[in-house]
């Protein structure tokens, strides 16, 4: 029988309140964890009773230390989305806000004695390929297209690789989710990918509908749920090398 290494262990979900979170709160409960959701914004929360929540802004890395302490283990769901067009008119603010969601919650962690952490990084550290290989990273730049969250996700993961060389966790673990879809997909048209962008303008009745580009786009979707069963089973089976949640 499998051994549930989540069972009464006080886990912080950092940015539970996102596609992801709302998937993985639920499974974590159901393995018998003890849940805190962290987040700025409440205003998808499904309200639990057996889970604690905390509205902070966690780039504030005080917020950080507060919301780690006495965890065993942190899910790291934090992250500035948005399409091509907020790359390239908010560079600033959207590569910062990457930086210190990662930067200050690995910090903290590690100043509370967190034993296993968990990065969500993104398919936007690669460069252009038809296939995406785990340790094909370094050798390229990220797209235009996702050049400064890109590089801000791409610290985060070299910050994880260097705190698991100095620091003692239990264990460290490293994500990269495909285009997420799901309930609670963001709609706004300031920042919506893709998927969440198409829903919008479909029920605002546009007509023909117009999908950008000469059909020979790729792009690979994947469910919310699944990414959070996955990163369920990158702990449970110990996997200390970053991998891609996708095809």
């Amino acid at each position: 029988m499998k051994k549930n290494i989540f069972k009464n262990k006080r886990i912080l979900v950092a940015g539970g309140t996102g596609m992801v979170g709302q998937q993985l709160v639920p499974k974590l409960l159901k393995l018998n964890a003890n849940v805190t959701i962290a987040s700025l914004d409440d205003s998808s929360l499904n309200k639990d009773n057996n889970v604690d929540f905390y509205q902070k802004d966690l780039i504030n890395i005080n917020n950080c230390l507060e919301v780690t302490k006495d965890k065993d283990i942190v899910f790291n769901l934090l992250g500035v989305t948005g399409s091509p067009k907020i790359n390239n008119t908010n560079p600033g603010s959207f590569m910062m806000s990457n930086l210190y969601c990662a930067v200050n919650l690995l910090y903290a962690s590690q100043k509370n004695n967190v034993k296993r952490y968990m990065y969500t990084s993104t398919y936007g550290v690669y460069g252009e390929s038809p296939i995406m290989k785990e340790d094909s990273v370094w050798k390229t730049f990220p797209s235009d297209n996702d050049k400064y969250a890109g590089w801000a996700k791409r610290m985060g993961e070299l910050q994880v690789e260097a705190y698991k060389k100095e620091f003692n966790f239990e264990s460290l673990h490293i994500v990269r989710p495909a285009n997420i879809y799901g309930p609670y997909i963001n709609l706004n048209p300031k920042n919506s990918m893709v998927i969440g962008s198409l829903i919008r303008r479909i029920i605002q009745g546009e007509n023909p509908l117009k999908v950008w580009g000469d059909g020979s786009n790729i792009r690979d979707f994947v469910y919310s749920e699944d990414v959070a069963e996955a990163m369920i089973q990158v702990i449970e089976k110990n996997i200390n090398v970053p991998i891609n949640i996708g095809s």
